[in-house]
Protein backbone atom coordinates (compact mmCIF):
# COMPACT_ATOMS: atom_id res chain seq x y z
CA UNK A 1 0.00 0.00 0.00
CA UNK A 2 1.20 3.18 -1.27
CA UNK A 3 1.85 6.27 1.67
CA UNK A 4 -0.18 8.50 -0.59
CA UNK A 5 -3.66 7.13 -0.54
CA UNK A 6 -4.98 8.36 -3.54
CA UNK A 7 -8.46 9.33 -4.39
CA UNK A 8 -11.18 8.62 -6.84
CA UNK A 9 -11.81 12.15 -7.20
CA UNK A 10 -11.34 15.48 -4.95
CA UNK A 11 -14.86 17.24 -5.26
CA UNK A 12 -15.62 20.34 -6.11
CA UNK A 13 -17.87 20.99 -3.42
CA UNK A 14 -21.08 21.55 -5.78
CA UNK A 15 -23.14 19.52 -3.36
CA UNK A 16 -25.63 19.85 -0.36
CA UNK A 17 -25.23 17.62 2.46
CA UNK A 18 -28.08 16.11 4.05
CA UNK A 19 -30.93 19.09 4.64
CA UNK A 20 -29.77 21.16 2.30
CA UNK A 21 -26.49 21.73 4.72
CA UNK A 22 -24.02 23.77 3.49
CA UNK A 23 -21.50 23.02 6.51
CA UNK A 24 -21.10 19.06 7.93
CA UNK A 25 -19.83 19.29 11.80
CA UNK A 26 -17.76 16.25 12.37
CA UNK A 27 -17.10 15.73 15.71
CA UNK A 28 -14.95 13.15 16.87
CA UNK A 29 -12.88 12.31 19.64
CA UNK A 30 -10.23 9.70 21.25
CA UNK A 31 -11.36 7.52 24.34
CA UNK A 32 -7.65 5.48 25.69
CA UNK A 33 -7.58 5.63 29.13
CA UNK A 34 -6.43 2.47 29.11
CA UNK A 35 -2.98 3.02 27.58
CA UNK A 36 0.48 1.68 26.49
CA UNK A 37 2.86 4.51 28.51
CA UNK A 38 6.57 3.89 28.03
CA UNK A 39 8.45 3.16 31.43
CA UNK A 40 10.51 5.91 33.38
CA UNK A 41 14.16 5.36 33.31
CA UNK A 42 14.78 2.38 35.27
CA UNK A 43 11.95 0.49 34.11
CA UNK A 44 9.55 2.47 36.78
CA UNK A 45 6.03 2.47 35.63
CA UNK A 46 5.01 6.31 34.94
CA UNK A 47 2.33 6.66 37.62
CA UNK A 48 1.63 10.27 36.97
CA UNK A 49 0.32 9.92 33.37
CA UNK A 50 -1.09 6.61 34.12
CA UNK A 51 -3.46 8.91 36.61
CA UNK A 52 -3.74 11.47 33.42
CA UNK A 53 -4.91 8.78 31.43
CA UNK A 54 -7.44 7.27 34.34
CA UNK A 55 -8.73 10.53 34.63
CA UNK A 56 -10.91 9.87 31.19
CA UNK A 57 -13.07 6.97 32.60
CA UNK A 58 -13.19 8.13 35.94
CA UNK A 59 -14.68 11.60 35.11
CA UNK A 60 -13.65 12.76 32.03
CA UNK A 61 -16.23 10.78 29.64
CA UNK A 62 -18.82 11.89 31.70
CA UNK A 63 -18.22 15.42 31.57
CA UNK A 64 -18.00 15.76 27.73
CA UNK A 65 -21.03 13.37 27.21
CA UNK A 66 -23.03 16.62 29.26
CA UNK A 67 -21.37 19.02 27.33
CA UNK A 68 -23.03 17.09 23.83
CA UNK A 69 -26.24 16.34 25.34
CA UNK A 70 -26.57 20.01 26.16
CA UNK A 71 -26.16 20.96 22.60
CA UNK A 72 -27.76 17.49 21.13
CA UNK A 73 -24.46 17.17 19.32
CA UNK A 74 -23.84 13.75 18.02
CA UNK A 75 -19.77 12.76 18.40
CA UNK A 76 -17.49 9.35 16.81
CA UNK A 77 -15.74 8.38 19.92
CA UNK A 78 -12.79 6.36 18.80
CA UNK A 79 -12.46 4.04 21.80
CA UNK A 80 -9.16 1.42 21.71
CA UNK A 81 -10.15 -2.29 22.33
CA UNK A 82 -8.40 -2.57 25.75
CA UNK A 83 -10.51 0.12 27.00
CA UNK A 84 -13.68 -1.17 25.66
CA UNK A 85 -12.79 -4.38 28.14
CA UNK A 86 -12.24 -2.65 31.16
CA UNK A 87 -14.54 0.07 30.71
CA UNK A 88 -17.72 -1.07 28.96
CA UNK A 89 -20.40 0.62 31.18
CA UNK A 90 -18.62 3.97 29.67
CA UNK A 91 -19.09 2.31 26.20
CA UNK A 92 -22.58 1.68 26.65
CA UNK A 93 -23.12 5.22 27.90
CA UNK A 94 -21.48 6.47 24.96
CA UNK A 95 -24.24 4.61 22.22
CA UNK A 96 -27.11 5.26 25.13
CA UNK A 97 -26.00 8.97 24.21
CA UNK A 98 -26.51 8.48 20.36
CA UNK A 99 -23.30 8.97 19.55
CA UNK A 100 -20.94 6.31 17.61
CA UNK A 101 -18.24 4.55 18.62
CA UNK A 102 -14.82 4.21 16.22
CA UNK A 103 -12.09 2.20 16.48
CA UNK A 104 -8.73 3.08 17.56
CA UNK A 105 -6.61 0.20 18.05
CA UNK A 106 -5.95 -1.60 20.94
CA UNK A 107 -3.77 0.42 23.47
CA UNK A 108 -2.12 3.19 21.46
CA UNK A 109 0.93 0.86 20.23
CA UNK A 110 2.84 1.67 17.00
CA UNK A 111 1.52 -0.21 14.41
CA UNK A 112 4.46 0.57 12.00
CA UNK A 113 6.25 -1.99 13.76
CA UNK A 114 3.75 -4.86 14.04
CA UNK A 115 4.21 -8.08 11.12
CA UNK A 116 1.43 -8.30 9.12
CA UNK A 117 0.10 -11.31 11.05
CA UNK A 118 0.64 -9.63 14.22
CA UNK A 119 -1.42 -6.56 13.14
CA UNK A 120 -3.86 -8.57 10.76
CA UNK A 121 -4.82 -10.10 14.72
CA UNK A 122 -4.79 -7.36 16.67
CA UNK A 123 -7.35 -5.53 14.71
CA UNK A 124 -9.46 -8.59 15.12
CA UNK A 125 -9.13 -8.27 18.73
CA UNK A 126 -10.43 -4.38 18.34
CA UNK A 127 -13.31 -5.08 16.76
CA UNK A 128 -14.74 -8.15 19.22
CA UNK A 129 -14.03 -5.87 22.26
CA UNK A 130 -15.84 -3.06 20.78
CA UNK A 131 -18.93 -5.03 19.51
CA UNK A 132 -18.99 -6.48 22.59
CA UNK A 133 -19.10 -3.27 24.95
CA UNK A 134 -20.97 -1.23 21.84
CA UNK A 135 -23.29 -3.79 20.89
CA UNK A 136 -22.63 -3.24 17.08
CA UNK A 137 -19.43 -3.55 15.40
CA UNK A 138 -17.50 -0.23 14.00
CA UNK A 139 -17.40 0.98 11.32
CA UNK A 140 -14.90 3.36 11.26
CA UNK A 141 -11.28 3.61 12.48
CA UNK A 142 -8.32 5.72 13.65
CA UNK A 143 -4.70 4.27 14.25
CA UNK A 144 -2.92 5.49 17.01
CA UNK A 145 -1.44 9.10 15.79
CA UNK A 146 -2.66 8.55 12.10
CA UNK A 147 0.63 6.46 11.91
CA UNK A 148 -0.37 3.50 9.83
CA UNK A 149 1.95 0.73 8.80
CA UNK A 150 2.35 -0.65 5.16
CA UNK A 151 -1.00 -2.90 5.98
CA UNK A 152 -3.37 -0.87 7.91
CA UNK A 153 -5.82 0.28 5.11
CA UNK A 154 -5.58 -2.98 3.90
CA UNK A 155 -6.41 -5.01 7.02
CA UNK A 156 -9.04 -3.07 8.35
CA UNK A 157 -10.97 -3.30 4.98
CA UNK A 158 -10.65 -6.96 5.28
CA UNK A 159 -12.49 -6.65 9.25
CA UNK A 160 -15.35 -4.50 7.41
CA UNK A 161 -14.31 -1.06 8.34
CA UNK A 162 -15.87 1.05 5.66
CA UNK A 163 -14.23 4.22 6.63
CA UNK A 164 -11.08 5.58 8.29
CA UNK A 165 -9.89 9.38 9.13
CA UNK A 166 -6.19 9.07 9.08
CA UNK A 167 -5.50 11.69 6.43
CA UNK A 168 -4.90 15.51 6.48
CA UNK A 169 -5.34 16.28 3.04
CA UNK A 170 -9.02 17.92 2.38
CA UNK A 171 -11.98 19.97 3.65
CA UNK A 172 -13.90 16.86 2.03
CA UNK A 173 -14.43 13.40 2.20
CA UNK A 174 -12.83 11.20 -0.58
CA UNK A 175 -13.32 7.34 -1.98
CA UNK A 176 -9.59 5.16 -2.21
CA UNK A 177 -10.46 1.50 -3.82
CA UNK A 178 -9.10 -1.05 -1.61
CA UNK A 179 -8.56 -4.27 -3.02
CA UNK A 180 -11.22 -3.74 -5.15
CA UNK A 181 -13.67 -2.03 -2.30
CA UNK A 182 -14.43 1.40 -1.70
CA UNK A 183 -12.76 3.02 1.74
CA UNK A 184 -13.96 6.88 2.47
CA UNK A 185 -11.64 8.80 4.32
CA UNK A 186 -13.73 11.19 6.46
CA UNK A 187 -10.45 13.72 6.69
CA UNK A 188 -9.06 15.85 10.07
CA UNK A 189 -7.17 18.87 10.46
CA UNK A 190 -4.03 18.99 13.25
CA UNK A 191 -4.88 22.30 13.79
CA UNK A 192 -8.24 21.70 15.02
CA UNK A 193 -7.19 18.36 17.67
CA UNK A 194 -6.39 19.63 20.70
CA UNK A 195 -3.41 17.99 21.12
CA UNK A 196 -1.94 20.97 19.08
CA UNK A 197 -2.98 23.65 21.53
CA UNK A 198 -2.63 21.01 24.99
CA UNK A 199 -0.55 18.48 24.24
CA UNK A 200 1.77 17.19 26.73
CA UNK A 201 4.84 14.88 26.82
CA UNK A 202 5.72 14.11 23.35
CA UNK A 203 3.45 17.26 21.98
CA UNK A 204 4.47 20.79 21.95
CA UNK A 205 1.92 23.19 22.59
CA UNK A 206 1.37 26.41 21.42
CA UNK A 207 -1.51 28.20 23.17
CA UNK A 208 -4.06 27.83 25.55
CA UNK A 209 -7.61 26.23 26.03
CA UNK A 210 -9.20 29.69 25.23
CA UNK A 211 -6.32 30.42 22.08
CA UNK A 212 -8.08 26.78 21.01
CA UNK A 213 -11.37 27.81 21.23
CA UNK A 214 -10.74 30.91 18.80
CA UNK A 215 -8.94 28.40 16.76
CA UNK A 216 -12.10 26.39 16.58
CA UNK A 217 -14.28 29.37 16.18
CA UNK A 218 -12.06 30.75 12.98
CA UNK A 219 -12.02 27.79 11.34
CA UNK A 220 -15.81 27.39 11.27
CA UNK A 221 -16.52 30.89 10.43
CA UNK A 222 -14.16 30.54 7.42
CA UNK A 223 -15.45 27.37 5.80
CA UNK A 224 -18.76 28.08 6.65
CA UNK A 225 -18.13 31.26 4.55
CA UNK A 226 -16.56 28.99 1.73
CA UNK A 227 -19.57 27.24 2.07
CA UNK A 228 -21.68 29.59 0.40
CA UNK A 229 -20.28 28.70 -2.99
CA UNK A 230 -19.22 24.92 -2.42
CA UNK A 231 -19.75 22.71 0.39
CA UNK A 232 -17.54 21.80 3.36
CA UNK A 233 -16.75 19.37 6.13
CA UNK A 234 -15.61 20.87 9.91
CA UNK A 235 -13.47 18.28 11.85
CA UNK A 236 -13.01 18.34 14.99
CA UNK A 237 -11.24 16.49 17.32
CA UNK A 238 -10.10 15.81 21.08
CA UNK A 239 -8.53 13.79 23.88
CA UNK A 240 -10.81 13.38 26.98
CA UNK A 241 -7.66 14.10 29.20
CA UNK A 242 -7.71 17.24 28.07
CA UNK A 243 -11.44 17.96 27.48
CA UNK A 244 -12.74 16.11 30.08
CA UNK A 245 -11.30 18.70 32.28
CA UNK A 246 -13.47 21.12 33.83
CA UNK A 247 -11.94 24.23 32.34
CA UNK A 248 -11.50 22.73 28.92
CA UNK A 249 -14.81 21.45 29.05
CA UNK A 250 -15.74 24.93 28.45
CA UNK A 251 -14.48 25.13 24.92
CA UNK A 252 -16.32 22.40 23.94
CA UNK A 253 -19.42 24.25 25.18
CA UNK A 254 -18.74 27.34 24.31
CA UNK A 255 -17.80 25.74 20.31
CA UNK A 256 -21.10 24.33 20.74
CA UNK A 257 -23.20 27.03 21.42
CA UNK A 258 -21.67 29.51 18.64
CA UNK A 259 -22.36 26.68 16.25
CA UNK A 260 -25.52 26.32 17.11
CA UNK A 261 -26.16 29.80 16.40
CA UNK A 262 -25.65 29.34 12.58
CA UNK A 263 -28.36 28.12 10.09
CA UNK A 264 -26.98 25.32 6.97
CA UNK A 265 -25.10 22.94 9.52
CA UNK A 266 -25.65 19.42 9.88
CA UNK A 267 -24.08 17.50 12.88
CA UNK A 268 -22.93 14.15 11.65
CA UNK A 269 -20.99 11.02 13.02
CA UNK A 270 -18.18 9.74 10.78
CA UNK A 271 -20.25 7.14 10.12
CA UNK A 272 -23.39 9.15 8.54
CA UNK A 273 -20.57 11.04 6.51
CA UNK A 274 -19.10 8.07 5.08
CA UNK A 275 -22.58 6.65 3.89
CA UNK A 276 -23.67 10.01 2.80
CA UNK A 277 -20.55 10.37 0.74
CA UNK A 278 -20.98 6.60 -0.43
CA UNK A 279 -24.64 7.19 -2.08
CA UNK A 280 -23.03 9.83 -4.18
CA UNK A 281 -22.43 6.70 -6.00
CA UNK A 282 -18.53 7.72 -6.71
CA UNK A 283 -17.03 4.93 -8.87
CA UNK A 284 -13.33 3.86 -7.54
CA UNK A 285 -10.16 3.43 -9.53
CA UNK A 286 -7.52 1.63 -7.85
CA UNK A 287 -4.82 3.01 -5.82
Amino acid sequence: MPAELKPVARSDGKFSWPGGARLAIVLTSEYEPEYEIPHLPGGHVNQRQAAEMRYEAIRGIWRVLDVLARHSAPCTFFTNGATAERYPESVRAIVGGGHEVGAHSWNAADHFNLSRDDEDQLIGRVVTALENAAGKRPTGWLTPRAQVSENTVELIVKHGFTWHSDCFDDDLPYVVEVNGKPLVEVPRSTLTDDYAMMGFVTARPFGSHRDMLALWIDEFDVLLKESRDAARLVSINWHHCIMGRPAVSKVLDDFLAHVRRHTGVWFATGNEVAEFWRQKSIQPASV
